[in-house]
């Protein structure tokens, strides 16, 4: 995230609380006298602010005012766009961490969140580059970082919250959250067939990503959930998908080639827009879906099922493609190209169905059809 938008975000998200901040041993808090709780929050000095450097030990209770205060909670984006701070202990007195409470510190390496805590907001350790141990003790019933996984998920609901560069996704998660990957910098993620959605923004600007494999069982993509990838270069739609929703891929610049499943349902507005080197769409829907004008901003070749060119050349926005029908390719298996015997690819029927390998019949692979015989 830009440094300068980040501070504008946390100006906004901390205005309210800070003439009542107080600061004791280098902390800064904000203070309940009625629950004589305390809330650790950003650090400002005359309007500015002032960034957390080094060690940070939260203690579990403070004392201001000759009062006792119990230290619940870290406000939003208490520690974010630091690159100074290099480590936070968590008290197990602590229930609450903010909005983007630790986004963008990138000298952060390693991160214990104790058993204590039960509600995390959205973002709030989005762009921790850095982060390469991410553990949840183990008495907590509220998240968990099962298998040694590097993440941080929602044990009740199975949905993994927020991951990092070194994150592998258990196949015991059913979701992927909101902002769970924003702006990591992982290069490659496999997505487990447990999975079956993908929330808003959770790939958003992962600029270094360059491939997804999805999960066989995932029905939707939610809005901007890869938005701003810009290095992605591939990604299988499996055929269970029934809706991406608006924006999802938009700004793929890299992405050349794509294959709609049958079963889609819907695809919203914008959902491929800017994706400037999409080249290749294959359509496996025998009846075209209706799309919004602003679905799609390039216009390269469109493959669709034999006998379905007609329907599509008179749908709006799908006839201004260059319509293929069943475009195939007489050849025998070991004669396959590299996305078989070199780049190891999705491979589907024409139906939608996901193969193991390649089948009698046609099979596409890449956007591409062809025929084993």
């Amino acid at each position: 995230m830009n440094i300068n938008k980040f501070m504008v975000l946390v100006a906004a998200l901390v205005v309210s609380v800070c003439s009542s901040a107080q600061e004791v041993n280098g902390i800064t808090y904000q203070f309940d006298k009625d629950k004589k709780e305390a809330m650790v929050v950003a650090k400002y000095i005359q309007g500015q602010a002032v960034p957390y450097k080094g060690a940070v030990n939260i203690p579990e209770s403070v004392t201001y005012g000759g009062v006792t205060y119990k230290v619940t909670s870290i406000s939003n984006s208490t520690f974010g766009g630091n690159s100074e701070l290099t480590s936070v202990t968590i008290p197990n007195t602590v229930v609450s961490i903010g909005l983007h409470a630790f986004i963008s510190c990138t000298g952060l390496k390693s991160l214990t969140i104790p058993a204590s805590v039960s509600s995390v907001g959205s973002g709030a350790f989005e762009s921790c580059s850095n982060l390469t141990s991410f553990v949840v003790d183990k008495d907590n019933k509220f998240f968990d970082s099962r298998d040694n996984c590097n993440a941080l998920i929602n044990t009740r609901a199975n949905e993994l919250v927020a991951g990092f560069n070194i994150t592998v996704i258990p196949n015991t998660v059913t979701k992927i959250g909101a902002n769970a990957f924003q702006g990591s910098e992982i290069t490659s993620i496999v997505i487990p067939n447990s999975v079956t959605s993908i929330a808003p923004q959770a790939f958003y600007c992962c600029e270094n990503l360059k491939s997804v494999t999805l999960s066989d069982n995932l029905k939707t993509i939610g809005h901007d959930a890869f938005s701003d990838c810009i290095s992605l270069e591939s990604i299988n739609l499996p055929s269970s998908l029934t809706k991406i929703d608006e924006y999802a891929f938009e700004a793929c610049q890299s992405l050349k080639e794509i294959t709609l499943p049958a079963k889609l349902q819907f695809i919203n507005e914008g959902a491929f827009k800017g994706c400037s080197s999409l080249t290749s769409v294959t359509n496996l829907a025998t009846t075209p879906l209706s799309i919004y004008y602003r679905t799609f901003t390039t216009f390269g070749k469109l493959i669709v099922p034999e006998g379905s060119e007609e329907a599509y050349r008179n749908m709006p926005v799908w006839k201004d493609f260059t319509i293929i029908s069943d475009v195939t390719m007489e050849t025998g298996i070991d004669n396959l190209p590299s996305p078989i015997t070199q780049h190891p690819s999705p491979i589907f029927a024409l139906s939608g169905k996901r193969l193991d390998k390649a089948s009698k019949g046609v099979n596409i692979i890449n956007g591409k059809k062809y025929i084993l015989k």
